[in-house]
């Protein structure tokens, strides 16, 4: 009997990749548990209404948390990671092509990973690079970064930033605030 040939090994990929990609993927559910249209009073939707705003803020919430995976998965996978896996399957899994799955991250995104597997963290890259994440998303990612956090947190004037989506919910409810009246 003939023995069948070993499957390949694709080599292990580091915890705080992993646990980044964890959490992009809680961020995603989140915004799409809040997708609720069962919520929405009334008869037809309408612009003021707290359940409906509520939707377009866990939509944006999803679309830019999956983006961001996509995007720290590609990076991760195309630059990083030993053995390189076969990008041309990975692309056809997306509906891309070979030659375009380096458009499906940015260098911003790259940036953000390799200070993710750095000893000392950059902050601000991780902070471009996904932008689904706050500062309090961070947490428990790596130890490395745990200490670049405390180290942020102790510096004067230090604020902590939102993901984005939440950063855009803010703004329209300051707006929301300010009243018919006063625009």
């Amino acid at each position: 009997m003939s023995e069948l040939p070993a499957l390949p090994t694709w080599g292990v990929v580091p915890d705080p990749v992993r646990n980044v990609l964890q959490r992009l993927k809680e961020r995603a559910a989140a915004g799409v548990e809040a997708m609720d249209t069962q919520k929405i009073s009334g008869e037809t939707p309408q612009n003021h209404d707290e359940a409906f705003l509520q939707m377009s803020w866990a939509a944006e919430a999803a679309d830019r948390a999956t983006r961001d995976y996509r995007s720290v998965f590609n990076a991760y996978t195309h630059k990083f990671h030993q053995p390189k896996p076969p990008i041309g399957e990975l692309a056809a899994m997306q509906g891309a092509i070979t030659q375009s799955f380096a458009k499906r991250y940015t260098p911003k995104t790259v940036e953000a990973i390799e200070a993710l597997l750095s000893e000392e963290p950059n902050l601000d890259a991780i902070r471009s690079g996904i932008r689904a994440l706050g500062f309090e998303d961070l947490r428990g990612i790596s130890d490395a970064l745990d200490r670049a956090m405390a180290a942020a947190e102790s510096e004067r004037g230090f604020h902590p930033w939102l993901p984005a989506a939440d950063k855009a919910r803010a703004a329209s409810r300051a707006l929301q605030d300010l009243g018919d009246d006063e625009l």
